[in-house]
């Protein structure tokens, strides 16, 4: 697999973005990937965005040869940290509208060439980044809660007022935001649990076959244990959440539950990929319609999903098995 150099005096595309690192000890923390800003890339030619974006992948991504464990038994490799990724989805879901989609298409093809289709998070981002998210979860009923705060704020963008052409604008922005709300969502109900039971922690360990036939040498046994929490909280923020199959099976292994039918999120999902990554269209280059209607019913089918598979969790506390849950 080939990737770019950034040793010696040559510099690269992009080099001046890294240059503002805190030296002092006490403030020092890990260099973030790279991560060149929307208005450089737009700036630069085509052969220019492809390095960028080289860039961007390969500071983020590898051979799964490289650092992921295999197992012959399971058919594979085990996704310990994350993936399979796929590079022109990874690509599309960072550079989508701000590069053109055949200069995409041109980095993909090349990616795949040399590594294939299915990549690897590099190990020390992904721990290093872990808790990038924030999460500040305290009590099991904050997830539901700032799901509805966030599909009443969203169906408020619905209510402004504006140029015609910019008001048309709005349901597919709410549609979109939904999505999100539900994707964050399922990872803080997830989180959470992970973080406050020792149950659905080794329910997640025991069950997800990404973890639980991982190889540890008996030298690593207690400085696993210490980091298992840890492995498996950057495991959560590597899922992608609209993955039903994936998801599906973590609340399975984890709490003991079976999610809802997601078949009514199907479609919208593919609605909002055309969103965010077509500026609305479809492959086809159809504009994608989205009524308000279409918003307003998505927020609501969202909700009514959140609050079965809360009933689902509070409903299996009961059960002795879980009972450090309550």
């Amino acid at each position: 697999m080939n990737q770019t150099s950034d040793r010696g005096t040559n510099r690269q595309p992009g080099d001046e973005l890294l240059e503002d690192v805190a030296d002092s000890p006490e403030e020092w923390k890990p260099e973030p990937p790279f991560d060149p800003s929307d208005a450089d890339v737009t700036i630069a030619d085509a052969e220019e965005q492809i390095e960028l974006m080289r860039r961007w992948f390969l500071a983020r991504y590898c051979d799964p040869a490289e650092e992921t464990p295999y197992e012959s038994r399971e058919g594979g490799y085990i996704w310990i940290w994350g993936g399979p990724y796929d590079p022109m989805e990874e690509l599309q879901e960072r550079f989508g509208g701000v590069v053109a989609d055949e200069t995409i298409e041109e980095l993909a093809t090349e990616l795949y060439r040399d590594g294939g289709s299915e990549w690897a998070p590099i190990r020390s981002v992904a721990e290093d980044y872990y808790d990038r998210f924030d999460l500040e979860v305290e009590d099991r009923n904050d997830p539901l809660s700032r799901l509805r705060d966030r599909l009443r704020e969203a169906l408020a963008v619905l209510e402004l007022q504006g140029p015609d052409h910019v008001v048309s604008q709005l349901p597919a922005m709410v549609f979109g935001a939904t999505i999100s709300a539900l994707e964050a969502y399922l990872w803080e109900t997830m989180a959470y649990w992970a973080k406050s039971s020792r149950e659905v922690l080794k329910g997640i360990v025991s069950n997800m076959p990404d973890l639980k036939d991982q190889q540890i040498k008996l030298g690593q046994i207690f400085e696993e244990h210490d980091g298992i929490e840890k492995r498996v909280m950057v495991y959560l923020q590597h899922i992608v959440w609209h993955r039903w199959d994936k998801v599906g099976q973590l609340f399975k292994a984890g709490l003991g539950v079976r999610l809802p039918s997601t078949k009514a999120f199907q479609e919208a999902l593919e609605k909002r990929h055309h969103i965010v990554h077509r500026s609305g269209h479809d492959q086809d280059g159809n504009p994608v319609s989205v009524s308000l209607q279409d918003a307003r019913d998505l927020a609501q089918e969202v909700e009514d999903f959140a609050d079965q598979v809360y009933d689902a969790i509070n409903a299996k506390i009961t059960e002795e098995a879980f009972k450090d849950l309550s």
